[in-house]
């Protein structure tokens, strides 16, 4: 329909109602026959006119619903979203548990204090001499204080900034532990070398020999008794009175990430 016959439509409409209106206030056959043949001409447009408003109410209320169902649809994918950055980071939580579940091996409760600290830097000679851990003067350590992984001894600090700490491994020469022999009441020295730390001080007459473990020894008995090595040479030495036993150690910095820090 064009433009000009649709407003014609609506002026013969809007004139058909005037004149209705005029028509209420006469009140004689006539204008009654009028008004009855107007009604039954203008039914069908009123018909019309009720469908396309229903039409409207109905089509405004699927916009509004449309608009609300997208709302919830963008709230669904920023919900999804979170959902799999959540999952991603258990997934990291759960691998870094495993890890330290592996590197602390320790035995659970004791009697000294401990810090659990992260290795950060390696030594890159390729000895492994010593290792940077992350903790320092901030928790306490202090030099001196043990450092175990995997349920053995693989350092002492030797050095100690604010946030920091040097430890020295079972291979550098620089390292001395009080240390015994399983089955065995009597105190030794462990000194760390490389490839091969020894113990120190076994008389001729000690039960040590190849296999034997070498443990920690605690005087105060408050840190458990962690394996250092095993013996893998014990013979004569250069020295009449003394044994020379050599001592693998068990644990390498290089095998493990987290530590746990002894406060002595």
């Amino acid at each position: 329909m064009s433009l000009r016959r649709l407003n014609l439509y609506f002026f013969l409409l809007l004139s058909l109602s005037v004149f209705l209106l005029l028509l209420q206030n006469v009140n004689n056959p006539i204008s009654q026959l009028i008004k009855n043949g107007a009604y039954i001409a203008l039914s069908p447009i009123l018909k019309v006119q009720a469908e396309l408003e229903e039409e409207v109410r109905k089509g405004i209320s699927y916009f509004r619903n449309l608009k609300e169902v997208s709302r919830l649809i963008t709230k669904y994918n920023k919900l999804k979203e979170e959902v799999l950055i959540y999952k991603e980071r258990v997934r990291s939580y759960e691998k870094l548990l495993e890890k330290l579940e592996k590197d602390l091996d320790f035995k659970f409760p004791t009697q000294a204090d401990y810090v659990v600290s992260k290795i950060i830097f390696y030594d890159t000679s390729g000895k492994d001499l010593f290792f940077i851990i992350r903790d320092g003067e901030n928790k306490g350590i202090k030099k001196g204080d043990l450092v175990v992984a995997k349920g053995a001894v693989i350092g002492v600090v030797n050095e100690v900034y604010y946030s920091t700490s040097k430890v020295i491994s079972l291979y550098n020469k620089n390292t001395y532990l009080l240390a015994t022999v399983e089955r065995s009441d009597k105190v030794y020295v462990y000194h760390g070398g490389y490839p091969h730390g020894e113990l120190l001080y076994v008389d001729m007459n000690d039960d040590v020999n190849e296999g034997d473990v070498v443990l920690f020894k605690d005087l105060t008995m408050k840190v458990p008794a962690y394996k250092i090595g095993r013996v893998i040479f014990s013979g004569l030495s250069e020295n009449p009175f003394f044994k020379k036993v050599k001592v693998n150690p068990f644990v390498s910095p290089r095998e493990v990430e987290f530590v746990v820090v002894f406060k002595e």
